[in-house]
């Protein structure tokens, strides 16, 4: 009986140290690049993370389908991926975007 109380309490302990993970959720953020314009980019990031990761976005270099590298110059707007933009550039960019 004590083994079992000693199991149990070792468990709960194990699971109580563990950190809480953070929630994922799929964003999509209104970008201007050096060489495309103005696009939207498609990202998963943890929840709380979302205003220091749109933040970090800009001088990121990223490859198009040929290979070509180019930069992200400025983050217009980041929205989870089931609302809309708010401006109506960014609203028309996103119907004309594959997912």
């Amino acid at each position: 009986m004590i083994r079992f109380i000693m199991s149990v309490t070792c468990v709960l302990a194990m699971a109580m140290s563990q950190p809480v993970l953070a929630a994922k959720q799929d964003y999509k953020c209104f970008i201007n690049s050096s060489a495309k314009g103005h696009q939207v980019v498609f990202y998963r990031w943890d929840s709380k993370d979302l205003q220091q990761k749109a933040a970090s976005l800009v001088g990121k270099q990223r490859t198009d389908n040929k290979g070509k590298k180019y930069f992200i110059k400025s983050v217009e707007e980041c929205v989870p991926l089931s609302e809309e933009f708010s401006s109506k550039q960014a609203k028309a960019q996103d119907k004309r975007t594959l997912r």
